[in-house]
């Protein structure tokens, strides 16, 4: 190589050096968000999220945002009269909103597979090919399918494999181990069996309920209602019908938590036992809030202007204030199109 070469090849390598330093910048510090700074920060594969040690480049977040477009261009909303339009300035702020909630996912599913990783739970290329043949069977040919979500989405079946599919059967053995591992703490236990020493002192259960149970029937005494044999098949079920009015049972532990359960009145309705009863339950933490938590830790850094992370929520948010009254609006209408379509189906 000549020293006119590698003249060439310094000057070419600090002249990209100071062009990636200024998109750096410009993006990271001045959150400019232009078509060509963004065309730009795709070409460098500059992060656009980073979370923990997972970054979300910008392509990605573009290519997801292109399949969000598409979609709803396709899709008919005249019933609603609503008309979709990207190209208006409210049309731009409605898939900023889309964007938003695809971001929220995209968190999402790397929360997940940091759990996935915690519990050495993989899901291979087979189980994602078994997966996607089931529903293609049932819908219609491969090339019909494939035709579907091209015009949709603008993905190919090994997209809709990779972005939908994987997901779907991860999160599904994430959050099967997830209620396998999830036992009662020993404070629930605590709790729940100074439930039962009052009880068992004679405190009424209408009282002990209101003081101990985490149920939605707490402040009603925990007072549940009726149940045939067939509504109630689980552990509980299969000792309450067992049991004779007034008596209640020892701590019984389900998915849900740590359950005391009274048996108030026995009935018969049509040959079939009916039992009216009110419960104690300390709740365990479900795998949405165990979810929550999870992201809550994570360290996450957002390059995208108009954005920002809230660690009190877990979530991102827009930082632009003209977003954020747009977004309200967008609720509130979605409020409303929901009592119309409730209102509609009465």
């Amino acid at each position: 190589m000549t020293s006119v070469h590698k003249k060439i090849l310094v000057i070419g390598g600090t002249v990209l050096l100071i062009c990636i330093v200024f998109i750096g910048v410009l993006t990271y510090v001045f959150r400019v968000d232009t078509p060509l700074i963004t065309y730009a920060r795709r070409i460098l594969h500059l992060p656009a999220i980073v979370v923990n040690t997972t970054s979300i480049s910008m392509q990605e977040i573009e290519e997801n945002t292109a399949s969000i477009k598409k979609f709803y261009e396709n899709q008919d909303f005249s019933s609603y009269g609503i008309r979709i339009d990207f190209t208006t300035e409210d049309g731009q702020k409605r898939l900023k909103i889309q964007q938003k909630r695809m971001l929220n996912k995209l968190i999402e599913d790397i929360a997940i597979e940091e759990m996935a990783k915690k519990w050495n739970i993989t899901i291979s290329d087979e189980a994602v090919k078994t997966a996607m043949d089931r529903p293609m069977s049932e819908v219609g040919t491969r090339d019909s399918v494939t035709e579907n979500l091209e015009n949709l989405y603008g993905w190919t079946l090994d997209d809709f494999g990779q972005k939908v599919v994987y997901g779907q059967l991860l999160r599904e053995k994430v959050t099967a181990k997830f209620e396998q591992e999830n036992i009662a703490t020993p404070e629930m236990h605590d709790k729940i069996a100074q439930a039962k020493k009052e009880l068992d002192d004679g405190r009424s259960f209408v009282d002990t309920a209101m003081k101990y149970s985490d149920g939605s029937t707490a402040s009603e005494g925990g007072v549940m209602g009726w149940f045939a044999s067939n509504e109630l098949q689980d552990e509980i079920g299969k000792k309450i019908f067992t049991m004779e009015k007034g008596a209640y049972t020892d701590v019984i532990e389900t998915q849900l938590g740590l359950h005391l359960v009274r048996v108030n009145d026995i009935s018969e309705k049509d040959n079939v036992k009916l039992v009216h009863v009110s419960q104690i339950v300390i709740k365990k933490q479900n795998f949405a809030q165990y979810l929550e938590e999870w992201i809550k830790k994570m360290n996450v850094k957002i390059f995208l202007p108009q954005y920002a992370w809230d660690a009190q929520t877990g979530l991102l948010i827009f930082d632009d204030e003209e977003l954020q009254v747009f977004e309200e609006k967008m609720r509130a209408e979605a409020l409303e199109m929901q009592k119309k379509v409730n209102q509609e189906k009465k």
